[in-house]
């Protein structure tokens, strides 16, 4: 029975995770305020401005999500061996789990923000759960042909890239024409299955990182996490210069220079997949990093960040009820500076840090967390963390609440 299948609880979850889902939701909520609501392409930024937008470009920019999406990956695996070890089937409860995102994701996408990417997370969920049972190196095969596809951009080929027509979308700054420029973009946006491509590729990573025992590996063997995140230092290091600062010079050279088109189009997607394998590397080395750092001896110093991450949903959401009528209200919209979007960051992030600090002492599970757990499971799920010396008479022990 599918209804064996229960959440996990906190002594079971992985700390390490929960610390890099904050650091990621950071870096997204980093963006949100920083780069996503900026001025149009005539405003000239101050120094200032780019001292802040510069990092952001180089270190922060994609990284965030690609981070998150690997996160999702990992998870499923993670719920499917916890399925496997109770000898019952992940299906049902999955299946809810996704659908729940999927509403979510639509109200959010509609509602509330462009920004959504529940509705991203529930589509990739039902194609996690058709390959649920490859094994590793099958895994690694199905990897493969996707990142063909995404790389070779045969998608926007047969289906067309509506970018032109996201970017001709001009975001208002009052509710009701919000609500009707929110389901414009949404409709446009969801027609750009490259995107799907790319995520379902990372998500479909995290979950080959799972099973194939590396994310094991990272936690556990301190060489090869040192070995790792030197590894990935000395990649960052070399394809971030390379980007940023040399390619857009070297580029229209090797145009000139190759006569052949098909020689121009190689030449194009080998610098498409060295963006992905700077990519790779930057979240590879914050994750080596993040997780050298989280020691137990330090780990007092990144329970905040932990709390932060573990209601991520919550998090993520809340920013949504919070910024985007700020900036309706104060018709901020695409008025942004890179200054003041740090500022709004930073007041942001302290809030939430000191919230989820205080909630997680009081409750098992963000507020939207429980929302999608109690659908997931089909009961609502407890909340409030037992009181001290409460007697748990499932497992016959004293719980003592932190």
């Amino acid at each position: 029975m599918s209804t064996l299948l229960q959440p996990l609880s906190a002594s079971n979850r992985n700390r390490n995770l929960d610390i890099l889902r904050g650091f990621a939701l950071a870096g997204v909520l980093f963006m949100f305020c920083v780069s996503d609501n900026g001025p149009s392409y005539g405003y000239t930024n101050s120094l200032l401005d780019e001292i802040i937008a510069w990092p952001k470009y180089i270190l922060i920019e994609n990284r965030m999500y690609t981070m998150l999406i690997l996160i999702f990956g990992i998870g499923f695996h993670v719920q499917l061996e916890k399925a496997k070890q109770n000898n019952t089937s992940i299906v049902p409860v999955f299946t809810r789990r996704i659908i729940g995102l999927l509403i979510l994701g639509f109200i959010h996408a509609v509602l509330i923000s462009k920004r959504d990417i529940l509705m991203f997370y529930g589509a990739a969920g039902f194609f996690l759960l058709l390959i649920r049972n490859l094994s590793s190196r099958q895994l690694l095969i199905v990897l493969g042909i996707v990142f063909a596809i995404m790389i070779s951009s045969i998608v926007y080929i047969l289906f067309g890239n509506a970018w032109p027509q996201v970017h001709s979308l001009v975001q208002p700054n009052n509710y009701p024409d919000y609500l009707q420029f929110n389901w414009q973009f949404f409709k446009i946006y969801h027609q750009m299955y490259g995107i799907y491509i790319e995520m379902l590729f990372h998500f479909l990573l995290g979950f080959w990182i799972s099973k194939a025992g590396i994310l094991k590996k990272i936690n556990e063997n301190k060489k090869f996490r040192n070995r790792l995140l030197i590894t990935s230092l000395i990649v960052t290091a070399i394809l971030i210069p390379f980007y940023f600062f040399i390619l857009d010079d070297l580029y229209p050279v090797i145009r000139k220079a190759l006569a052949a088109r098909w020689l121009i189009y190689s030449a194009s997607k080998i610098f498409g997949i060295l963006w992905y394998v700077m990519t790779t590397a930057c979240v590879t080395l914050y994750a080596t990093i993040l997780i050298s750092l989280s020691t137990p001896a330090k780990g007092k110093w990144f329970l905040p960040l932990a709390s932060f991450g573990q209601m991520a949903l919550s998090n993520y959401l809340i920013q949504s009820l919070v910024l985007v009528p700020y900036f309706l209200l104060t018709n901020k919209f695409k008025t942004v500076l890179p200054t003041e979007g740090l500022v709004l960051f930073l007041i942001v992030f302290a809030l939430q840090l000191l919230f989820s600090t205080w909630w997680m002492k009081k409750y098992t599970m963000g507020p939207f967390e429980w929302v999608l757990r109690s659908f997931t499971y089909w009961k609502w799920q407890k909340i409030k963390r037992p009181s001290q010396n409460q007697f748990d008479e499932n497992r016959q022990l004293i719980t003592v609440s932190i």
